[in-house]
């Protein structure tokens, strides 16, 4: 049966039961730290003596040259030897990277040591034979412990890497589920101010209903509903295929290349921009608009500005339709009498602040609407984003498991209380 626990309990539950193995890989490194420190110290006094012994040579026997030079190079090779004893810093190695430094820094330090001492032993020889010999013997027993560091890395190093790595999971464990907690607290206060706007949108739908029914209102949106299918007549039967001609002749006339009475190019703007108003807010048989077609009929005849044979007979067809058929007669009475009635309504204050009211509240429910609609986005986004998050978790626990069970040799179950989505 598998042992249960929170990941705070799972560091403490490793090592206890790794114990023994433990105990007796700190030893091995503890004694590896203290032989190397040991062994370190000793080089410094083998080192300090040579030099002791190098400067005194090299005051006393100025007139034996031999070994005046010879204690010379002694001295200089000591003081490199300090130096790089000095600029030599050993880490603590309770720790799997700072026992891999430590390791590191002892196999170098005895190499660089030996190059040195390999450097200066030909101008040293043949004299301070035991000297060096106890010298090379410090150096060499460094090497060897940088040797023997290495064999215990290799056998305990495993160890604390594998339980350093719980230790950085149960951290991780907490940082995701910290995030997650994060999330779905984020995931609540949209739910509750979706929550909060669903009663809202329902109350300015039904005032904004209440306002419909008046018999005002009710007139001024039939009005509004006959003058936008009045709107799309005149855009069928009048400038249907008059569109992209009647831009060209506008491009034409700015350019200078067809000759426009202002009056009449300004209308022509106008009727590019704003077709429907322009039309209605003209007088009985529309006079500007006929001017403006009669300037592009001029235009298209007199060959200024090219259609193709089949477009320029449609177009053709369309202007006689409008300006001698008086085909937008009818349109035109019924447009303005609508727009006149609807000027009418609105000089009642009563009606006007019916429109204001009606108005403002069909901004608020448009307003409301957009919100609630990018609340719910969001909102799955981020249901989306837990659902991630939780999964996750959930299998970082599953490798942290077998992780610790890995190192333990016996089945462990962490148990964590996961956030969920509550979308």
């Amino acid at each position: 049966m598998a042992d249960a626990m929170g990941p705070e309990e799972l560091e403490e539950w490793l090592r206890h039961v790794v114990r023994t193995q433990l105990v007796a890989t700190e030893k091995n490194i503890e004694k590896t730290r203290n032989d190397v420190n040991a062994q370190v110290a000793s080089l410094r006094e083998v080192i300090a003596d040579l030099v002791s012994k190098s400067e005194k040579d090299s005051a006393e026997k100025r007139t034996d040259r031999a070994l005046y030079k010879s204690a010379r190079s002694v001295t200089r090779m000591c003081t490199e030897l300090q130096d790089l004893l000095s600029a030599t810093a050993l880490t603590d190695p309770q720790t799997y990277e700072g026992l891999r430094q430590f390791n590191d820094a002892t196999s170098r330090l005895a190499n660089d040591a030996a190059r040195v001492r390999d450097r200066w032993i030909g101008h040293i020889r043949p004299y301070y034979i035991f000297d060096m010999m106890s010298l090379n013997a410090s150096i060499d027993k460094l090497r060897r412990l940088g040797e023997h560091g290495w064999e215990v890395f290799s056998k305990e190093g495993g160890l604390l890497r594998r339980l350093e790595e719980v230790h950085d999971r149960v951290e991780k464990i907490y940082e995701l589920k910290g995030s997650l907690v994060n999330q779905v607290d984020e995931q609540t206060r949209l739910a509750g101010e979706i929550s909060r706007l669903g009663p809202q949108i329902t109350e300015i739908e039904k005032s904004i209903e209440s306002l419909a029914v008046n018999p005002k209102i009710a007139e001024l949106k039939k009005i509004s509903s006959r003058l936008k299918e009045l709107r799309g007549d005149l855009l069928a039967s009048g400038f249907r295929r008059l569109g992209r001609p009647l831009r060209k002749l506008e491009a034409m006339a700015g350019r200078g290349e067809y000759p426009i009475a202002p009056e009449i190019r300004e209308k022509l703007s106008e009727y590019l921009k704003r077709p429907f108003t322009t039309f209605v807010g003209e007088t009985e048989g529309y006079p500007s608009l006929r001017s403006v077609l009669r300037s592009l009929q001029e235009a298209v005849e007199r060959k200024k500005l090219l259609l193709k044979q089949r477009e320029e007979r449609k177009v053709l067809e369309r202007i006689d339709n409008v300006t001698k058929g008086n085909v937008l007669d009818r349109t035109h009475r019924e447009a303005t009498t609508l727009v006149a009635d609807r000027r009418k309504l609105m000089t009642d204050h009563e009606c006007a602040d019916l429109v204001k009211s009606y108005k403002a509240r069909k901004q608020d429910l448009k307003t409301l609407r957009s919100k609630y609609v990018n609340l719910e986005k969001r909102s799955q986004v981020l249901a989306d984003k837990v659902n991630d998050a939780h999964a996750s978790l959930t299998h970082f626990l599953r490798e942290t498991e077998l992780l610790a069970e890995k190192v333990a040799k016996k089945p462990v179950r962490v148990e964590l209380d996961v956030p969920k989505s509550r979308a």
